[in-house]
């Protein structure tokens, strides 16, 4: 690094609304996206904030995120907000760091190949399919229903098969559960500005561990089950438990094998639910785009599409809803990283160990990048136009090398889901229900997502 850097100031906090001891905390605590959003539009694009025992630096330019997340990636490290998650993830592929990560990616990565996605269309179809069907009782009684359950059930369900070749129906209920008090746990735990260390038996500690033990429950017991019966399966634990190390001809250990199946089992779930949940609900404000959507699904269908993973792709119109909704709710709202030594950014100085946020959720508003940003248009993602969208403009899986490994996982589930669902049905807001997004360590419906769905 430059000796010039070490002569260098960092960014400049805002002095607005700063309380005299916890700084910003509280304010992020409150309204996070507004606060940012506002701090933006007052002091540039690049920050610092004040907050207690931590470094804080929000840099919401495309070439400052390309610059952190991708082209000097070696010298930053997950942030601050990934430790939060390590009680529950363990040293798995979103928490760990350095050789160790590379290798552990190395070894996932078959998982999701073009091949073992081929395969697991048929899965996500019937399960979208199953979800129809109970969807369809809702519509019989004209009953309106929280759709972020349902659509927390189904994504658990395709991804527990695709992870153990079986579901977890009886299950569901209580992995959604803890699911979402870890979320709220987390973050929780993020914004408080004096935290107890996890061993100390606080009640906030005592919950998280208590729904960190039953979900470690669930998928241990998964484990020796496959393990005793000494057969391999065609899902993705027996591949992880097959796989071995190419210097050292070691298989993962029990550990090793619960922090990978654990972040793929949440991460694999939260995110697509959420972004599954936020496309009904815009979906349903612009009938003229749902129309258009559901168009083009009954053509295909009528011209003799037989759904499979190839057909997909011709869904266009589809995965174009499916984007620009996660432009304008990414389920991973923000993205950040630490800096292991002195950087440079914007001409100011990042000290090693500060925490350096990108607001993906405004890049992806910002009027800078976006005509009309506020508006929901799928026609921004039409193939004519997608390559020329910055990388770091509209990146709602993450960027640089250590981008989303089940990204096109997570793409294929959804538009098979939306496919499935808008063949039978429309989805209508309760009257007089309040949408409003959470900004937890995914955008989450901060009251759920209650929907009519209505018969076609």
């Amino acid at each position: 690094m430059d000796t010039s850097v070490a002569k260098k100031i960092a960014p400049p906090a805002p002095k607005e609304r700063r309380h005299w001891l916890f700084g910003h905390a509280l304010l992020l605590k409150d309204d996070a996206i507004g606060m940012v959003k506002l701090f933006i539009q007052n002091h540039g694009n690049i920050f610092s904030l004040h907050l207690p025992f931590v470094k804080a630096v929000i840099a919401s330019n495309p070439e400052y995120a390309r610059y952190v997340l991708q082209d000097n990636s070696k010298n930053y490290t997950k942030s601050l907000a990934y430790d939060m998650l390590k009680p529950l993830l363990g040293m798995g592929l979103l928490t760990s760091e350095g050789d160790f990560w590379k290798k552990q990616r190395k070894l996932a990565q078959p998982a999701f190949h073009k091949r073992k996605l081929d395969e697991w269309t048929a899965m996500m179809i019937e399960r979208a399919e199953h979800t129809a069907e109970k969807i369809e009782k809702y519509a019989d009684r004209g009953e309106a229903f929280d759709v972020l359950p349902e659509m927390t059930a189904l994504t658990l369900d395709v991804i527990s098969k695709a992870i153990f070749s079986t579901g977890v129906e009886d299950k569901a209920k209580i992995v959604g559960d803890q699911i979402t008090l870890l979320n709220e746990y987390t973050i929780e735990k993020l914004h408080t500005p004096v935290r107890m260390p996890d061993f100390v038996p606080t009640p906030f500690n005592l919950r998280m561990k208590r729904a960190v033990d039953l979900l470690n429950k669930i998928i241990y017991e998964i484990i020796d089950k496959r393990k005793s019966e000494g057969e391999s399966k065609d899902d993705l634990l027996s591949m992880l438990m097959d796989v071995k190390d190419e210097e050292t001809g070691e298989t993962m250990s029990k550990q090793q094998l619960r922090d990978e199946l654990m972040t793929i089992f949440l991460a694999g779930n939260e995110t697509s639910s959420n972004a599954l949940s936020w496309t009904l609900y815009l979906l349903s404000q612009n009938p003229e785009k749902e129309k258009k959507m559901m168009d083009e699904i009954e053509e295909k269908l009528v011209d003799g599409f037989e759904l499979n993973y190839k057909t997909v792709g011709e869904f266009h119109y589809v995965k174009q809803v499916i984007e620009e909704s996660m432009r304008v709710y990414p389920p991973v709202w923000t993205v950040g990283r630490r800096a292991i030594e002195d950087d440079e950014l914007g001409g100011y100085k990042i000290a090693k160990q500060t925490n350096v946020l990108v607001p993906i959720i405004y890049l992806h508003h910002s009027e800078r990048f976006w005509e009309e940003p506020q508006k929901f248009l799928p026609e921004r993602f039409a193939p004519d136009k997608r390559n020329g969208i910055d990388r770091f403009v509209y990146f709602p899986f993450g960027g640089g090398p250590r981008v989303c490994i089940g990204n096109n996982f997570a793409m294929l589930e959804m538009e098979i889901i939306l496919i499935t669902l808008y063949r039978k049905f429309t989805f209508k807001v309760k009257e007089n229900f309040e949408v409003e997004p959470e900004p937890l360590v995914t955008l989450r419906p901060k009251y759920g997502m209650m929907m009519y769905a209505v018969k076609r």
